[in-house]
């Protein structure tokens, strides 16, 4: 990762959360695609080998050149299997290693503290409440890190396995049994094997019912995450300097959970909810603060889910004037449910053409590729939104 500067006047904090995942997904799913490709160029490989058996049954019927022929040719199936399963091996765990060396998750953590640290500071400069502290959030944001450390050692844990597993899968779809059986055609033994490899690696389910993916998982454990650590690390901050509330900033196109919290005030001390009478933060006088709950509250009751963009800043009695746009837009998660479910289509399409085991099948592919473009193309000049091109590349694809 390029030498990162913490910027108290970025213009949101969506850009950091995004800039950060991005880089998150981007390492996962450049190993995903490689194990993909490795595992694809020794399938074709296999294939073609399998494909030079006599249809005969059993033998029955060979002469002895056609026996020997295919005794050649099983022995080189084995030899070529054999020497497959190890070097998808040892590449699988080189490409793991070189992960876990990267320390992904305490370095992406660090940036986002370091980000949400000073812009709490940059804020309460501004407001004259900034007290010098020694020290920094890390101890705040620990277990964030390690939160974040898990959720990429299951990523890792698949990495590790996918390649040898999935090879044996498609070994078996074309066994040399198989080929020489008449229920099932080589066309159809190669639609199979692209199919198989156009799914990517397989993800796991949550609680919630979701079916993950690498790229999938990898981008919300990123982006959830980092604005976690941003938000915690501010709060830190604010501490420091005797500053026990913050009110809730909402994010672009937030959910209804969260635009329900937005502009709402909340303690980070414990403060139960309900009205209270605290100093002004520069008059002599009390004001009275409506203070609907802690920050943990809000967290239970759905707010700062997983992919959430919603931050905190500080509340100062009196002085700060929270958020007032509350208003739940529904048309505009509609859109983004919309275009999410544009860009797996185009995903699923390069995927089948990446995975292709015939000609004809990769032009079929492309031709979709181009249809699916269309058709984001199409939405975009509808609906006026950001098109994010990276998140059309592979990788991404959450399984739906």
């Amino acid at each position: 990762m390029a030498l990162f500067v913490p910027n108290p006047e970025r213009e949101s904090v969506e850009e950091l959360i995004e800039e950060l995942s991005r880089y998150l997904t981007q390492r996962y799913r450049d190993a995903e695609d490689e194990l993909i490709r490795e595992v694809a160029k020794r399938a074709v490989r296999d294939f073609r080998l399998a494909s030079l058996l006599p249809e005969a049954d059993g033998g029955m019927g060979m002469t002895a050149a056609e026996r020997r022929e295919r005794n050649r040719v099983l022995a080189e199936l084995a030899a070529h299997r054999a020497t497959s399963l190890r070097e998808l091996q040892a590449r699988a765990i080189q490409i793991v290693s070189d992960l876990r060396r990267e320390d992904l998750a305490n370095r992406v953590i660090g940036i986002a503290a370091s980000e949400g640290e000073a812009a709490a500071a940059a804020a309460l400069r501004f407001a004259g409440s900034l007290t010098p502290v020694t020290g920094t959030s890390s101890q705040a944001v620990a277990m964030v890190a390690l939160s974040l450390e898990s959720r990429l050692e299951v990523l890792n844990q698949r990495l590790a396995r996918y390649p040898q597993d999935a090879y044996q899968r498609i070994v078996a779809m074309y066994s040399p049994n198989t080929l020489l059986g008449v229920t099932t055609s080589r066309i159809q033994q190669a639609s199979a094997v692209q199919r198989f490899l156009a799914e990517g690696i397989p993800g796991f389910t949550d609680r919630g019912g979701r079916r993950w993916t690498i790229g999938a998982y990898a981008e919300m454990a990123g982006r959830t995450t980092v604005n976690r650590a941003f938000n915690d690390a501010g709060i830190w901050r604010m501490q420091q300097s005797s500053i026990h509330l913050v009110t809730v900033v909402r994010g672009l196109d937030s959910c209804r959970k969260c635009a329900a919290w937005a502009g709402k005030i909340l303690s980070t001390d414990g403060t139960p909810a309900g009205p209270r009478v605290l100093p002004h933060a520069t008059r002599e006088q009390a004001v009275t603060v409506d203070i609907a709950g802690t920050v943990e509250d809000a967290r239970a009751a759905g707010w700062n889910h997983p992919n959430c963009r919603c931050r905190l800043v500080a509340y100062s009695p009196g002085l700060t004037v929270p958020q007032g746009d509350t208003t739940y837009d529904e048309a505009a998660e509609k859109e983004r449910a919309q275009q999410r479910a544009l860009e797996r289509e185009i995903r699923a399409a390069k995927r089948r053409e990446a995975a292709a085991m015939t000609d004809t099948d990769r032009a079929k592919a492309a031709a979709d590729v181009r249809e699916a473009q269309a058709d984001m193309r199409d939405f975009i000049r509808r609906t006026g939104r950001n098109r994010q091109s990276y998140r059309e590349q592979l990788g991404f694809a959450d399984g739906r």
